[in-house]
């Protein structure tokens, strides 16, 4: 299988002049580059096989003709006192609380620091930037959703700075934007949520070129099945979504050989994600090859090609591991000319300026540059859960306004929480600080990851509880079902006890009719005629006492037999 690889590569170094292909050099790189794929039909008959895929780096990145691009955070913005960042929201309570003002206010505070981003790239030769889809927060929600047009003025003027400078401006809906969804509500979500990036970047003014990307999503068990929702979807999406929807290939679900067919059919560009690919390379053995064919379904549309690079954290050896973006990037794809490169990395603009200076691309001012310190290691230090935090948090706040009703102020006892001097506080919040500016480091594809971490263990969760559920519905159906039966023996039970107790009373009057004498014929006549005067109160009773449908069925039936 070895010299199978081997012999792709060299194919590979033969036909592009302007591509190598790094192999692993020690067993160590080597299980850094291992990934499963699908083997060849014929070749079946194993379970599953690791081979070597070779990691795609441009021959002579100085001539990388492109822009560079980092995606929605600037970190020296984000770190200035106010923060300058696009991505500020709210939590729904507040709305309910407050009003949808307060959410409209956040967002015109968001355009008006995209503007304040625009013209720091500009003035720092960084002409791609990924917008944050959290830019209206909640404009697109099922109950709470509202119109951006409020911002339209302050929109155009960003989007004016932008084609001033001729910036290129993209947005990525997150991972939860799914058109092959089995979940009718998932899919509508999901177009109301594109419809308003669209709309954002109509109203900017922005030109084909300002795309956004989604990936395909869910497998659901059956590929081609998926594949065909998403194109009955698709044809569904009003013109302003479809003339900027992309797809982008993952590292789990779709790879370019999944997409390309039907990006090719649908006229959807394809983004290749060679980070994605490196993981999940499908039965794709010569990328290089595909390239003018990925190109196409971009230049097709009208729009200039785009793609995204990263590279997996030093000591990344497991899937998951390895899917997680490094601070920086050490190499370039080899893309062609006419590509613009997102450079999906923790470090953001510092990923940019790094790759700047490593391959002499764009001067970097001093004042603005950050080295690299330390060394990167394979935790990401994104986000964890703070469950259990913020349990504490709200455990300490209840104490704290419990002790404030009993006083009658905001002071609370010394023994709860003693009062800190200027100097301590004044240290902590250094500490902090510190904290702060460590974890402002995290990309929002980092965050992207954790999310996507978060989903899965919710999805389990749900299957989990969903076959509990499943169960114990069971459960109840049994129980159900030996109810109605006991329900239905207990009514036999009492029919059968009517009929007793009616011949209980019948046989008495029969038994003194036989013995009482016949004095003459006229006695003897109205003898005869007697029974037809008691038979009224005998069948009185069963239809008193016929409750259910059953029961009178089971009544009226044995009253027939006792007529007949």
């Amino acid at each position: 299988m070895g010299k199978k690889v081997a012999a792709t590569a060299v194919k590979l170094e033969s036909t592009v002049a302007a591509t190598t292909i790094v192999e692993p050099k020690n067993e160590e790189a080597r299980k850094e580059e291992k990934v499963t794929v699908k083997l060849e039909e014929e070749n079946l008959t194993e379970t599953a096989a690791v081979i070597e895929t070779p990691r795609y780096v441009h021959d002579n990145p100085r001539a990388f003709k492109g822009r560079l691009g980092y995606a929605c955070m600037n970190t020296i913005l984000r770190k200035q006192k106010p923060s300058i960042f696009s991505a500020r929201t709210c939590r729904l309570a507040t709305v309910a609380e407050k009003g949808i003002d307060v959410v409209k206010e956040i967002a015109l505070q968001n355009v008006t620091d995209m503007k304040t981003m625009i013209q720091w790239n500009e003035d720092h030769n960084i002409r791609f930037m990924r917008l944050s889809s959290d830019m209206f927060p909640f404009a697109s929600h099922e109950k709470i959703g509202y119109e951006i047009d409020f911002a339209e003025k302050q929109l155009k003027e960003a989007g004016d700075l932008a084609n001033k400078y001729k910036h290129r401006l993209t947005m990525h809906p997150g991972q939860y934007n799914q058109l092959v969804s089995l979940n009718p509500k998932v899919v509508a979500n999901t177009t109301r949520e594109l419809y308003y990036h669209a709309h954002m970047l109509d109203l900017m003014g922005m030109d084909q070129d300002s795309v956004m990307i989604i990936h395909m999503g869910g497998v659901y068990g059956d590929r081609e099945a998926a594949l065909a929702r998403f194109e009955q979807e698709y044809q569904k999406l009003p013109d302003t979504v479809k003339r900027r929807l992309v797809l982008e290939n993952d590292e789990l679900g779709y790879s370019v050989s999944d997409l390309l067919p039907i990006c090719q059919k649908l006229q959807v560009p394809l983004v290749l994600d060679w980070h994605h690919h490196h993981i999940n390379p499908g039965n794709v053995t010569d990328l290089i090859s595909l390239l003018p064919a990925i190109n196409k379904t971009w230049t097709d549309k009208g729009i200039k090609p785009k793609q995204h690079y990263s590279e997996s954290r030093n000591g990344a050896v497991t899937q998951m591991e390895r899917r997680a973006h490094s601070d920086r990037v050490q190499n370039l794809p080899p893309t062609t000319d006419d590509v613009d490169l997102m450079i999906e990395a923790k470090d953001k603009e510092q990923a940019v300026f790094h790759l700047y200076r490593l391959f002499e691309l764009e001067t970097v001012d001093d004042d603005v540059w950050i080295p690299q310190t330390g060394v990167e290691t394979k935790q990401t230090g994104g986000r964890k859960s703070t469950k259990a935090a913020r349990k504490k948090k709200a455990a300490e706040d209840a104490l704290k306004d419990e002790l404030k009703d009993e006083n009658g102020d905001d002071d609370y006892s010394e023994d709860v929480k003693p009062k800190r001097t200027r100097k301590a506080i004044t240290t902590k919040k250094a500490t902090s600080s510190a904290k702060k500016r460590k974890a402002d480091m995290v990309s929002g594809d980092q965050e992207e990851f954790n999310l996507e971490e978060e989903v899965t263990q919710v999805r389990q969760t749900t299957k989990r509880a969903t076959a509990a559920a499943l169960a114990k519905r069971k459960e109840i159906e049994k129980e159900v079902e030996a109810i109605e039966l006991a329900m239905e023996e207990k009514e036999n039970e009492s029919a059968q006890a009517d009929d007793d107790v009616r011949m209980d009373t019948a046989m008495p009057e029969k038994m003194a009719k036989r013995k009482k004498p016949a004095v003459n014929g006229k006695a003897k006549k109205s003898a005869k005629k007697e029974p037809t005067a008691i038979d009224l109160p005998v069948k009185a009773p069963p239809e008193v006492k016929a409750t259910t449908r059953r029961s009178r069925r089971s009544v009226d039936g044995k009253q027939a037999k006792s007529n007949e």
